[in-house]
């Protein structure tokens, strides 16, 4: 599946829980949810903004090699889904690698300009409206793809944020952020995003909003592995996929239960 050695893999891999993996392989996509990406950890406490906090529709990979991913897993799941970096690469998908950067980096100083300074120079009733939504629209997709190299973390409505900085360039992540007419339309303001996840558990508003999102499809054949941690698992996908003729055809139930594959999780 992977060299020990190699630094990255071939394979972008999904991690998550066991259910997650059955309900992607029968439903023959994967769907976005909404993640908060705070990135003022890249300015001092009061210069903080709105511009550098927003809840991105996304669908996270990694390209680490399975041999090495012990420590990930342990954090999004021990089951998954190993995905051809081609398939993630092709135009249709533009599944992206993260520019990870730090405060103070050479880099960070250009994007806060972008962000802060650049975004706040455009006047839309002055500047050609068209030219203003191209701009800001192509900000918003560099924010889409920027992470901090280490920094908190968002865990759920309940807990917020992480207490203590994750190093999140050991994640090796992939995104793919779904688009509309090339436009990154999909992301959501902070305020916004809380107020949908505050109030979903009485007018599911957050669900409707994720339902809109295109989905990131595919075929058994760019699938390169599925990682579950017993052979009793094994047998409830391949049982799953047998049952599932609405969806693949009987080559491609046949060709997605020989990928499968018992990994140790000790």
């Amino acid at each position: 599946m992977s060299n020990s050695l190699e630094l990255s893999s071939d394979i972008l891999f999904h991690f998550t829980e066991l259910e997650h993996v059955i309900s992607i392989l029968k439903e023959g996509f994967f769907r976005p949810n909404f993640c908060l990406e705070d990135l003022n950890d890249f300015v001092s406490q009061n210069e903080r903004t709105e511009y550098l906090e927003w809840a991105i529709p996304m669908v996270c990979f990694c390209d680490i090699p399975l041999p090495h991913s012990k420590t990930h897993r342990k954090t999004y799941g021990n089951y998954g889904i190993g995905m051809s970096k081609e398939w993630g690469m092709r135009k249709e998908n533009k599944i992206s690698p993260v520019l990870y950067a730090y405060p103070k980096s050479a880099i960070t100083h250009s994007l806060l300009w972008m962000w802060i300074e650049g975004r706040e120079l455009l006047n839309p009733e002055e500047d050609d409206a068209d030219h203003t939504h191209t701009f800001h629209d192509h900000l918003q997709g560099v924010y889409c793809f920027t992470k901090l190299y280490k920094g908190r973390k968002w865990i759920s409505r309940d807990i917020g944020y992480s207490n203590e900085d994750v190093r999140f360039y050991d994640e090796r992540e992939w995104r793919f952020v779904p688009m509309c007419e090339n436009r990154f339309e999909y992301v959501l303001h902070k305020n916004k995003f809380l107020d949908m996840l505050k109030q979903n558990d009485v007018n599911h508003e957050l669900e409707r909003e994720t339902s809109k999102l295109p989905r990131l499809n595919f075929e058994p054949s760019d699938i390169e592995c599925i990682i579950v941690t017993a052979e009793e698992e094994k047998d409830l996908i391949v049982k799953e996929m047998e049952q599932n003729t609405n969806q693949y055809s009987y080559d491609g139930i046949e060709l997605l239960s020989s990928k499968v594959n018992v990994i140790s999780v000790e």
